[in-house]
């Protein structure tokens, strides 16, 4: 049975794929490629067998693609594997579409973002018991420094300098590469955490005992500690992860970083990239009449 990279490939040098307008062919390409490098399982996607892309496997897809960004990213990533998916069964790769099972979720703005004290609740109660030590160290890190959990899950050691603190991440959703600092704190839990799962490539791994291998968590199972957590601490259960990284964005603003300090962390293209973030509030409507140069 085929790759799914292989067969990707195959789709890309097809007459279907060369019929569609250049525009269209280099945001599916992309987007086509990205998938291959996904990770559903503890298994690159790219390397799985056609056969076995079943429903489960491409509902933790899309969770995947929802907390990566969106439930609106998550739609737009679905319908262009739909496409993919649609043309193996043309070809009698596969017999039916394992994604069109998937149940969507409608797509509305998230405005949800946690309070300090509840990220701090959270991390409290998370390094007390030492399985849910792992979402402990990705929700402070994607709090700490204002990214993804999809990049925080699959930090390697390599990109970790605790001599120096400094971390080096490439973003997944746009290849961006920010370098960022290691405060105090988070050094030291990042220490404890190499004396226990230095040995192997991953920050923040999942022993995986069927084959002894080590790999980053899954969504899933991210989602699953997370409400665990959670349900102790009594947090409202609409917190995401995900909600760690706008949080952390709307925290600079109202503390009046400037727009190309929190772009070199955040790794966002442009200062309009940031204006989702930017709400008219009373906090900030203040911050900017309190420096006001008067006559």
């Amino acid at each position: 049975m085929m790759r799914f990279k292989t067969a990707t490939a195959n789709y890309l040098s097809s007459k279907q794929f060369g019929s569609l307008a250049g525009s269209s062919q280099k945001g599916y390409e992309n987007k086509l490629n990205s998938f291959c490098r996904d990770t559903v399982h503890g298994r690159t996607l790219g390397n799985i067998n056609l056969d076995k892309i079943n429903t489960i496997v491409c509902t933790e897809l899309y969770d995947t693609w929802e907390l990566e960004t969106s439930t609106s990213n998550a739609n737009h990533c679905s319908r262009i594997f739909s496409v993919l998916m649609n043309y193996f069964v043309a070809r009698d790769l596969i017999t039916k579409n394992p994604m069109a099972k998937v149940r969507k979720r409608t797509s509305e703005p998230r405005s949800v973002v946690w309070k300090h004290d509840q990220v701090v609740s959270f991390l409290d109660m998370a390094f007390t018991r030492g399985n849910w030590t792992s979402i402990g160290m990705i929700v402070m890190m994607a709090y700490e420094w204002a990214q993804r959990p999809i990049d925080i899950r699959s930090l390697k050691w390599e990109n970790v300098d605790l001599d120096n603190q400094v971390v080096k991440i490439k973003q997944t959703k746009r290849g961006a590469k920010v370098e960022l600092p290691v405060p105090d704190n988070l050094n030291a839990m990042l220490k404890q955490q190499e004396d226990t799962w230095g040995f192997q490539e991953w920050v923040v791994p999942h022993h995986r005992p069927q084959d002894n291998a080590y790999r980053p968590l899954t969504v899933m199972q991210m989602t699953h500690q997370l409400k665990q957590v959670k349900d102790a601490v009594g947090l409202p259960d609409e917190l995401q992860v995900g909600d760690l990284r706008k949080t952390a964005i709307i925290e600079m603003i109202l503390g009046g970083a400037e727009a190309l300090a929190i772009q070199s962390a955040t790794g966002h293209k442009n200062v309009a990239s940031l204006n989702p973030y930017n709400k008219f509030t009373l906090e900030t409507a203040r911050s900017a009449l309190d420096r006001r140069q008067r006559q």
